[in-house]
C-alpha cells in the first residue's frame, strides 16, 4: 500500500489528524543498514534513513525519518507548500542537532513538531510565526534551551557554533554521514 492510501485508509486526512497520529504512534529510535532496531540516538555509520512507507511499517525514527514522513504527507494530501530545516551544535564529537518541517498557509508559517519531547521538556505542536526569520529564530532559541536542559550542549555554548541548513527531499538509504554531507552541502541560514 502506497503512503497516500495508507493515509486515506487510516482517517488521517487532515493536518491535526496526521499530528496526533505522529504525537502517538512513534518511538524515538533509528534503523540500521542491516535492518536492525535500536532505541535512543543513532550511530551515524550504521544508521539508515527510512522511506516514508518503511517508517510507517516500522514506527521508529529519529527526526531525519519523521521530516521525511512529514514532507511526504504534505506533498500527498495537502496543497501547501512545506521546507526542511537541521540545526545542529558543533562541538566536534556528536553534534546534537534536530531537523523540523514548516508549511506556509494563509500568510503564516507553521513549525509543525510532533515529537519534540522529554521527561524534563515538551515542545510539541503546531507553532504559528508571521514570517521563516521568526520562526528559525524561534527554533534556534527552544532547541539551544532543549539541549541545555538535556545536557547536550554548555550554558556557555559559542553562537558561531550553532547551524542552520535548508534542505531538500535526500536519498533514502543513506547513512548518517551521507545525510550529514547532504545538508552540509544545501543552503545555510544565517539568524
Amino acid at each position: 500500500m502506497d503512503e497516500k492510501a495508507f493515509f486515506k485508509i487510516n482517517g488521517i486526512i487532515t493536518i491535526n489528524q496526521f499530528f496526533a497520529f505522529c504525537n502517538q504512534q512513534f518511538d524515538y529510535g533509528w534503523i540500521s543498514q542491516s535492518g536492525d532496531k535500536f532505541y535512543g540516538t543513532n550511530d551515524a555509520k550504521s544508521y539508515c534513513l527510512q522511506s516514508p512507507k518503511e517508517l510507517l511499517d516500522s514506527r521508529l525514527g529519529i527526526c531525519w525519518d519523521m521530516t521525511e514522513l512529514y514532507r511526504c504527507f504534505f506533498q500527498l494530501m495537502t496543497n501547501l507548500n512545506g521546507e526542511t530545516y537541521y540545526l545542529y551544535y558543533d562541538d566536534n564529537q556528536g553534534c546534537p542537532s534536530h531537523s523540523i518541517f514548516v508549511f506556509y498557509s494563509n500568510h503564516k508559517v507553521y513549525w509543525f513538531e510532533p515529537r519534540l519531547e522529554s521527561l524534563t521538556f515538551d515542545y510539541s505542536g503546531i507553532h504559528e510565526y508571521r514570517n521563516i526569520k521568526e520562526l528559525l529564530t524561534d527554533f534556534k532559541n527552544i532547541l539551544i534551551k532543549y539541549l541545555q536542559i538535556e545536557g547536550k550542549i554548555p550554558a556557555s555554548y559559542q553562537d558561531d557554533d550553532i547551524h542552520i541548513y535548508q534542505y531538500e527531499r535526500p536519498k533514502y538509504h543513506i547513512n548518517g554521514y551521507e545525510m550529514r554531507q547532504h545538508i552540509d552541502h544545501s543552503k545555510k541560514i544565517n539568524i
